[in-house]
């Protein structure tokens, strides 16, 4: 990516304001972060010297994601202020100084990777190249400084399509699959219920659930037919072709609860 030479994979620490991911993810997508993902995706193309994750885990929502960040690094750092009258979070400051701290000592890594979209972090970074490292920013759309953006050697916005893509189509089938296994079996599946049902369900906006299964149909993982229902009365209805969606890797039957 940035031409070291040679197979060498180039040495690289990793910055994490899980705050900004979290929240990012959480009000603008409905997603959560997928951390081990992206570390897989790093580790493919960097050799990973240290990973620190920064963030105020009191609130319950994030702070249930403590457990599962303690088992990916030992580096958590809980930026919450304990003093009395303080009602602004750290976060930003603490990981800051960790980033200077990390450059003082003249470590053997040549990329920093930084995941955070907050425009305080655009000197850092030009502090950071100008000790010759490359910098890589990771940042939620739409929460993504361009400041920023124009002073990292790189940049990546998160959710990438593909992600964002894959996780409507996980509500669409995980809804279908609900109704798949329910005990009603005469209950029909339309289009527009579906829609509706899996916005309402999981608080996401209808035109994205609508797009996504635009495009289960058009691949024919899930076909319209039309049925006879109550009292004769014809209605399209929707039919999900499950052993080819497994097949293909778009379902995995084993991996949801039917």
């Amino acid at each position: 990516m940035f031409g070291f030479g040679g197979d060498k994979k180039p040495k690289a620490t990793v910055f994490v304001d899980y705050e900004h991911w979290y929240y990012g993810y959480r009000n603008r997508y409905q997603m959560k972060p997928n951390v081990e993902e992206w570390l897989e995706e790093l580790r493919s193309e960097y050799d990973i010297e240290k990973l620190s994750i920064f963030g105020d885990f009191s609130e319950n929502n994030i702070g249930n994601d403590l457990k599962r960040l303690r088992g990916i690094s030992k580096n958590i750092v809980h930026t919450a202020s304990e003093k009395d009258g303080i009602d602004k979070d750290f976060t930003d400051v603490i990981m800051l100084d960790a980033i200077y701290r990390s450059a003082a000592k003249k470590g053997k890594e040549k990329v920093y990777i930084i995941f955070t979209g907050d425009a305080h972090f655009t000197m850092a970074v030009k502090y950071l190249k100008e000790l010759g490292k490359k910098v890589v920013i990771y940042g939620v759309k739409f929460g993504f400084s361009n400041r920023l953006k124009s002073e990292a050697t790189s940049y990546v916005e998160m959710p990438r399509q593909s992600h964002e893509k894959n996780h409507y189509n996980d509500l669409i089938l995980e809804s279908l699959s609900k109704i798949r296994s329910s005990k009603n079996k005469r209950k029909f599946v339309t289009y527009w219920k579906t829609v509706k049902n899996v916005a309402e369900r999981n608080h996401v906006q209808e035109d994205k659930v609508k797009n996504a299964l635009d495009n289960l149909i058009k691949q024919k993982y899930i076909n319209e037919k039309q049925v006879t229902g109550y009292k004769g009365k014809k209605m399209k209805v929707l039919y999900a072709d499950w052993d080819r969606m497994e097949s293909d890797g778009i379902w995995n039957r084993k991996g949801k609860n039917e």
